[in-house]
């Protein structure tokens, strides 16, 4: 039964994740305005899973702060490697995505290809998270599955306009962001089947997508906040990075009661 929830929650969050870009595709201005808001709403939901699940599931299970804090950090340098490997949206920054100020070189057919490639193994990571929080409590795997929708709606954003600049057609595109989006799938049966065949490792996993979702949070996505100067908006999005803790926070207090 867990199983089925976990692969239906995975299939909803990887179908829903590419809306974002598809939103570029035909409605630009909508998508621009939802991404302004949905980075610092998904910046609340990332703090809220890994202070508030990830973090203290882990040490409950491996039973050392120490040791959750080290695979931790190892999360956070394992996705700053992700990164700079593999040329992952993340370090295409809004602005550039909106006023199209992306380098020549990016605009090559190869860079669509390796972005497409950065996103599949990106989501495939996430399937195995997800499944781990499932493996561990329903409660868990759903508010996991929550933040990696949420930041995966602005990411999917950015790199529709990479691959738009990369000259793809738009039925390619989508084709393509569909296709990177199953391999989440992949890691959610890969998780279901074989975490468990390894003691603590999904509490481990756990602990290390603390890390990665503490880098995403803090070096991608906090900094476009400040291109807002306006008090207006940046009361806005104090608010909304609240609110985003406060979702998982209730959401997790439902599904314990």
């Amino acid at each position: 039964m867990v199983l089925v929830v976990a692969l239906i929650t995975v299939l909803i969050i990887s179908l829903l994740g590419i809306t974002g870009g598809v939103l570029l595709i035909y409605r630009e201005k909508w998508a621009k305005l939802t991404s302004k808001y949905l980075i610092t709403f998904a910046i609340g939901t990332l703090f809220g899973v890994t202070f508030l699940d990830l973090l203290p599931e882990s040490i409950a299970s491996l039973q050392s702060v120490e040791t959750v804090l080290i695979y931790t950090l190892s999360g956070i340098i394992l996705f700053y490697l992700l990164e700079k490997t593999l040329l992952w949206y993340h370090h295409h920054s809004i602005e550039q995505v909106w006023h199209k100020k992306h380098p020549v070189e990016e605009k090559a057919h190869p860079v669509g290809y390796l972005i497409t490639f950065g996103d599949a193994l990106h989501n495939f990571i996430d399937g195995l998270v997800m499944s781990a929080g499932f493996l561990i409590d329903i409660k868990l795997g759903i508010t996991t599955s929550l933040a990696v929708l949420f930041h995966e709606l602005p990411q999917e954003i950015g790199e529709f306009a990479v691959l738009l600049h990369a000259k793809f057609s738009k039925a390619k595109i989508i084709l393509y962001s569909l296709a990177a989006q199953m391999t989440a799938i992949v890691g959610a049966l890969l998780g279901f089947f074989y975490l468990p065949l390894f003691e603590n490792l999904n509490s481990i996993l756990l602990a290390i997508a603390a890390g990665g979702f503490i880098y995403i949070a803090s070096t991608d996505l906090l900094p476009e906040t400040h291109r807002e100067k306006g008090l207006n908006k940046s009361l806005l999005q104090i608010l909304l990075l609240i609110f985003g803790i406060l979702v998982i926070w209730y959401i997790g207090r439902i599904f314990s009661e």
